[in-house]
């Protein structure tokens, strides 16, 4: 990355621009030559980094989320704005907790890591839960695994429990279920402060800012 993490456009002249090569070895990363330029700009590294595949990397991001509520239900408040909780991950080895999405098989609707935390009898309920939620972002995202041959471009979508007794969120929690041993699944409070990966953030507060609560 260059200094304080910006990046040079490609149409700026750049003579003594010669950042190393890195391409981590996967065995789901796509076979292919170095492909497409980033289109932010010169980040200080060449290759596929630890991205599956050159060029775009496409992720979707499933922001869900519902009223935090005190003991009688009725919806907590900050600075007169209600407050969200949103469901997050925390997988092994990992470091922050995230927004359960990322990257998808092709051909597949739902991401990996979402597979990991839902039952597999509930995937096709949530795939219509993506269908009807709301589109708050779709294009590039800034993360630090860009390169300059391989970045990640992603849809964030939000599914919102308005009813604390609904349905499909009493059906959704009865089909939580960590697949992975050490991973961890929790309904977090929606604040600037939460221990979340980055530019999920950034996600999260476009989504708060949709239903105007607290973030």
């Amino acid at each position: 990355m260059l200094k304080d993490g910006g990046k040079v456009p490609w149409e700026t002249e750049f003579l003594i621009y010669d950042p190393p090569f890195y391409t981590a070895e996967r065995k789901d990363a796509a076979a292919m030559d170095p492909v497409g330029e980033n289109p932010m700009g010169r980040t200080g590294l060449r290759g596929r980094g630890s991205l599956s595949c050159f060029g775009p990397n496409h992720t979707l991001y499933p922001m869900v989320t519902r009223w935090r509520r005190n003991e009688d239900g009725a919806i907590c408040r900050k600075s007169i704005k209600k407050m969200l909780e949103v469901l997050v991950v925390k997988l092994p080895l990992s470091e922050h907790w995230a927004l359960p999405g990322g990257s998808r098989e092709p051909g597949e609707t739902l991401p990996r890591k979402l597979k990991r935390i839902l039952r597999q009898e509930h995937w096709p309920s949530f795939e219509n839960l993506l269908k009807s939620g709301m589109e708050v972002y779709k294009g590039y995202m800034d993360d630090p695994r860009n390169t300059d041959n391989a970045w990640i471009e992603t849809v964030a979508v939000s599914i919102h429990f308005q009813d604390q007794n609904d349905v499909e969120l009493n059906r959704l929690n009865s089909n939580l279920h960590a697949c992975d041993s050490g991973a961890s699944i929790r309904w977090q409070v929606v604040d600037r402060r939460i221990p979340l990966y980055a530019n999920h953030k950034t996600l999260l507060q476009k989504a708060a800012a949709e239903f105007g609560a607290h973030y």
